[in-house]
């Protein structure tokens, strides 16, 4: 017996609705997907901070001015050092160097000259946001400027890197042994397996709009990335930071960052913390561990 001509018709609706709803939820999904990775190369509001040195409450705090790639000049934060040894600190992305105020105020008062410089096209530095070369050279350039600095010992530097700024001074480091001790935290290991871990859901649907987002951003592919190139830090000493409960980029990076590198080499994964906020999740040790880590490498 057919079915009467309304039930079909019926059918056909819900069908299509179905369909309509099915196509609606995978463009909203590749559009977010799309926008969501786009924002590594957005630039964001600086800092109202950045105009006040004075309020960063770091003694001898100094705002300064260097040469980055295509003679553009970058800001920075300086701290001069009293013992000899210097540490350059790079923020990561949708930020300036004001989210690394903790780290910059653990290293002062442990004697050490800091750098903490703005990337092109974020806070007070001018150009675009771009995760390529012209980003290694910038650093490349921070850490020229901080072993010309009067009480520096350019055979006592070291880097700290958060997140992009880890990412990058991996890069860095991996074919520049200046940096002679280093601390990356929340790291990603690659790009490949961030957008493997976030843009899943959707297969293709969501992974090929992230993947799009990310063109032009100069981030490298998998065999320049950290998890690849961080066996070249070695013998230089390594100390690896993540948040135990960090959901951008998940401690199982920070395991397989830990795996490839070689010794002398250390992991903390920092109880309660998310994707930064050491200093607030683990207060005295964060310190102790930072600023003692470095005082071995550089200093003992």
């Amino acid at each position: 017996m057919r079915d009467p001509p309304h039930r079909l018709f019926r059918l056909r609706r819900w069908l299509a609705a179905l369909l309509f709803v099915t196509a609606a939820v995978a463009c909203i999904g590749a559009m977010r997907a799309y926008f969501s990775t786009r924002q590594l190369v957005a630039s964001a509001p600086a800092a109202a901070v950045l105009d006040h040195p004075a309020e960063t409450g770091v003694p001898q705090l100094t705002d300064v001015r260097f040469a980055g790639s295509g003679g553009a000049r970058l800001a920075a934060w300086y701290v001069p050092s009293r013992n000899g040894a210097a540490v350059v600190v790079a923020h990561g992305t949708n930020s300036d160097r004001s989210a690394m105020l903790p780290e910059v105020h653990l290293l002062a008062d442990a004697g050490f000259g800091v750098l903490a410089f703005d990337w092109p096209g974020l806070g007070a530095s001018p150009g675009v946001v771009r995760w390529d070369a012209g980003a290694k050279q910038a650093l490349g350039a921070a850490v020229e400027f901080l072993a010309r600095q009067p009480g520096v010992d350019p055979q006592r530097l070291g880097g700290l890197g958060f997140s992009m700024g880890a990412f990058i001074m991996t890069r860095f480091a991996a074919g520049d042994t200046r940096l002679r001790a280093l601390v990356l935290e929340g790291t990603p290991a690659s790009y490949e397996e961030y957008l493997d871990i976030h843009y899943r859901r959707f297969g293709a649907l969501s992974r090929m709009p992230a993947a799009w987002g990310l063109q032009g951003s100069g981030l490298p592919g998998l065999p320049n990335a950290p998890v690849n190139l961080i066996g070249a830090l070695a013998p230089r000493p390594l100390l690896i930071i993540a948040g135990a409960e960090d959901r951008i980029i998940p401690p199982v990076m920070a395991r397989e960052l830990f795996a490839a590198a070689r010794e002398p080499k250390s992991l903390w994964l920092v109880p309660g913390a998310g994707h930064g906020g050491y200093a607030s999740a683990a207060a005295t040790t964060y310190s102790e561990r930072v600023s003692g880590f470095f005082t071995r490498a550089l200093l003992d």
